[in-house]
């Protein structure tokens, strides 16, 4: 009796174990880390006069483009910078980016609903996509963004990541930053944005970034391993 027991365990091991099961579940829960978390972004510079035509035409591509995304304008920047225009759209892969390509190449109408764009603005658009390492808190009303970019010193890059990383986990719930790095141009440059929901907390926000003792630790890494840091205040003018 105790064999035919012993038997019947193995044969159930063999044909009912879930084992492939578990295995296949930690398989799609890898790939799911891995999946890539895309931000594009098309930054426009109106002429001097044009910028509310810049945005209504932005807006109304956004609006075709049928997908999320925001577009931006200028409110607060330095006198040293030039007032844009940004539209930001998530991809969940370089495909569907691909793809994107691939439609202004063979879409002589989406060319030149750009092209329409472009002639207001002083310079072509630049375009860049952003790798997201940490995508930040995104809901509720909002009408502000604050964008930063955190220059690194040559080879301290990855030290700021990381001090991001760790000084974003700081914050509560519901006001976690988006950490991201740029696919072309400066291999130095990390970004940090956040939307809110009004332009107080904007700078409430800032004051206690800069002054928060408890935040002194991060603050000083992020000092030693930088150039410099820039920051842009935007009014979200439109959102899919």
């Amino acid at each position: 009796l105790l064999n035919y027991f012993f038997i019947l365990k193995n044969l159930y091991a063999k044909y009912f174990s879930y084992k492939p099961y578990v295995l296949l579940s930690e398989k799609i829960k890898k790939e799911e880390e891995f999946m890539p978390d895309i931000t594009m972004e098309i930054r426009r510079i109106p002429k001097p006069g044009k910028d509310y035509e810049v945005i209504k035409l932005a807006t109304n591509a956004m609006k075709k483009l049928g997908r999320r995304g925001i577009v931006t304008a200028s409110v607060m920047i330095p006198h040293s910078a030039k007032a844009d225009v940004v539209s930001a759209i998530p991809f969940s892969s370089w495909d569907e980016i691909e793809n994107l390509h691939d439609n202004y190449f063979s879409n002589e109408e989406f060319r030149n609903n750009q092209a329409k764009i472009a002639e207001l603005c002083i310079q072509a658009p630049t375009i860049q996509a952003l790798n997201v390492i940490a995508r930040g808190d995104f809901g509720g009303s909002i009408k502000y963004m604050r964008r930063n970019f955190l220059f690194a010193k040559r080879g301290q890059s990855a030290d700021v990541q990381k001090t991001l990383l760790e000084w974003r986990e700081e914050f509560p719930e519901g006001k976690k930053p988006t950490i991201q790095r740029g696919a072309a141009g400066s291999l130095d440059v990390v970004r940090v944005s956040v939307p809110y929901e009004n332009l107080n907390t904007l700078i409430e926000a800032s004051l206690d970034v800069a002054t928060n003792p408890s935040y002194e630790k991060f603050r000083e890494i992020i000092t030693k391993n930088t150039e410099r840091v820039m920051g842009y205040n935007s009014r979200i003018v439109h959102r899919n």
